[in-house]
């Protein structure tokens, strides 16, 4: 039996979604699949926060500091974010010569 979630209006097979972690800039920073096949599931946004911070403390630190989580097909993930792509307030400074 397959779960299913709703995302956009659309029924998808929870294995077919992925949790993009975004920083408060709006910059996608992590991944992470919604159903790894093996029974372990994150299907709630409460799950998905306490697989990337398992300690509470840091949950509330990264809400506190505008990170936020978004459930959304592989395909999207896959077409339209790029975690390596950051903002220029992201991106590493170089340092003076």
């Amino acid at each position: 039996m397959k779960l299913m979630v709703e995302i956009d209006g659309q029924m998808v097979a929870l294995v077919d979604a992925v949790w993009v972690a975004y920083r408060p800039c709006g910059c996608a920073c992590s991944v992470m699949d919604a159903d790894w096949g093996d029974g372990e599931v994150f299907a709630s946004a409460d799950q998905a926060w306490r697989e990337f911070y398992p300690l509470k403390k840091d949950r509330d630190r990264a809400v506190k500091q505008g990170y936020r989580l978004e459930l959304v097909t592989f395909r999207h993930y896959r077409e339209h974010i790029d975690i390596l792509a950051n903002c220029d307030a992201c991106k590493p400074k170089k340092e003076a010569a």
